[in-house]
């Protein structure tokens, strides 16, 4: 495997990494336990429905940058809390509280990389 080959396993790998983030487990944990359907259909079809959202999100930040991501991504949680509330206004209250505390933390990771590593 040449070292292109291997930059791009590595880059697929990481992001792979990336989507199964503790917020991503938190909201599955959520979803499974107020509405009883079956966590691993919801994992499967779940993701498959997520595949143009996250290509519209990565579209966003590669024409518009990383806030413009962000905001497309808060409008999802926003939605998703909306919907949410047919299920339980306490899980629509929760997934706008986790949404924001990732926005939050990617200020405050910002703010502290840039401190130690300028």
């Amino acid at each position: 495997m040449n070292n292109n080959s291997l930059g791009f396993v590595v880059t697929v790998v990481a992001f792979a990494f990336f989507v199964l983030c503790p917020r991503m487990g938190a909201m599955t944990n959520l979803l499974e336990r107020h509405t009883g359907f079956p966590i691993y259909w919801l994992v499967m079809i779940g993701t498959f429905c997520s595949i143009p959202l996250l290509v519209a999100m990565t579209w966003l930040i590669k024409q518009w940058g990383l806030m413009a991501g962000l905001a497309f991504a808060i409008v999802t949680d926003l939605a998703a809390a909306a919907i949410l509330t047919s299920v339980s206004i306490k899980v629509a209250v929760e997934t706008f509280i986790i949404a924001l505390f990732v926005v939050a933390g990617n200020q405050v990771a910002k703010m502290l990389s840039a401190r130690f590593f300028s």
